[in-house]
């Protein structure tokens, strides 16, 4: 278990019950399936149990596989889905987690009450009134905001369909397709070349849509002479990858070209500046100045830390006085929107190293 024993002897804790989809994921290895949005049969599909000085225990309903479970790590299925009874798949991990917390001495439990249901923490309220539960979501937060050599490589992968859903939208463009055709179009190529279906966010937009930062892909048709943003944030094998670019159906205007390479100009500026130490306010303030200067703004974070949630710590926003750290994995997309008119947008993926930052993103903005 990476740290956690560290943590919650940090915070005088004794034991943990980890439910967000990222904290089983990083301390267990099982990857929750999210593609067709939360089970209605099992709704907390999972609960990882870290008793003190005991085997850790991941609970997981019956419709998940439990193949990519950490080894040192045990199972214990409840039922998930089923058809001859009613679906009572949180009182059945209820009860599970009431047998085995209920035989605790009095301790401190940590727990993440945002992805934690209130039937859960009721019940063991109730019924364990011996033991105190406790947040730590924080300090997790703060734990996966550096990354682990292999978290890099799982990024890395995620991103690598980043990259070929770029080159598609690139390539696909042209007067008359609807902005859905091409995402249909970069969708089909991301997971031919993953060998699964992904789950996948996006802005796709284009022409005066793109005034208005982002959105999904709709029937809007593409023109000559409109700009497309394309913001593609898939997950492979747990991770998040994110990229964007823009680029035009046919020849951009030389504004267009100006506020582009502006825009590269800004990115690529504070990739430069990026190193152990330096505060995320800072660098947002940074981009923001760069920004102002060529005569616009952006309503939106100007990045944010990335791996088993798509937007987490470090956010690179003015309140946020965090130093970044070696390890830091963190998107950082500034842009430029004109009221009425069109916007643009262009996002890298980096990783903070001892003496800098790496581009983990390989694609190349191309308007």
């Amino acid at each position: 278990m990476r740290s956690l024993s560290e943590i919650l002897l940090e915070k005088k804790m004794d034991h943990a019950l980890l439910t967000s989809l990222a904290s089983v994921r990083y301390f267990g290895g099982h990857t929750v399936s999210i593609e067709t949005g939360p089970s209605p049969f099992a709704p907390l599909a999972s609960a990882l149990v870290w008793v003190k000085g005991q085997e850790p225990v991941l609970f997981l309903a019956e419709i998940e596989s439990a193949d990519d479970v950490d080894a040192g790590i045990r199972t214990h299925t409840f039922p998930g889905y089923t058809y001859d009874r009613p679906l009572r798949s949180l009182e059945e991990l209820t009860t599970l987690l009431l047998d085995t917390f209920s035989r605790l001495p009095p301790s401190i439990v940590g727990v993440e009450m945002a992805d934690l249901p209130a039937y859960v923490l009721e019940s063991l309220g109730l019924n364990c009134r011996h033991l105190k539960f406790q947040d730590i979501t924080l300090e997790l937060a703060g734990m996966r905001a550096v990354k682990q050599e292999d978290e890099i490589r799982a990024i890395r992968s995620a991103l690598k369909l980043c990259d070929l859903g770029q080159a598609t939208v690139k390539g696909r463009i042209s007067p008359g397709l609807t902005e859905l055709e091409v995402f249909s179009e970069m969708r089909k190529t991301m997971e031919s070349a993953a060998g699964t279906r992904l789950p996948l966010l996006a802005d796709l937009v284009s022409g005066v849509r793109t005034a208005g930062v982002g959105g999904n892909p709709g029937a809007s048709e593409l023109r000559n002479g409109d700009l497309v943003i394309s913001d593609i944030v898939p997950r492979h094998q747990g991770y998040w990858g994110d990229t964007c670019n823009t680029c035009a159906v046919g020849e951009p205007t030389d504004e267009q070209r100006r506020l582009f390479e502006g825009i590269e100009f800004a990115l690529y500026e504070a990739i430069d500046r990026v190193r152990p130490g330096v505060r995320a306010c800072d660098l947002d303030s940074q981009l923001r100045q760069r920004v102002s200067a060529l005569g616009g703004t952006y309503p939106h974070h100007s990045g944010h830390g990335i791996g088993l949630t798509f937007h987490e710590e470090p956010r690179i926003v003015p309140y946020n006085q965090t130093p970044l750290q070696p390890g830091n994995v963190v998107a950082l997309e500034p842009g430029i929107y004109l009221e009425g008119q069109w916007g643009l947008r262009l996002e890298h993926t980096i990783l903070v190293t001892q003496t800098g930052a790496q581009i983990l993103s390989e694609f190349k903005h191309s308007l």
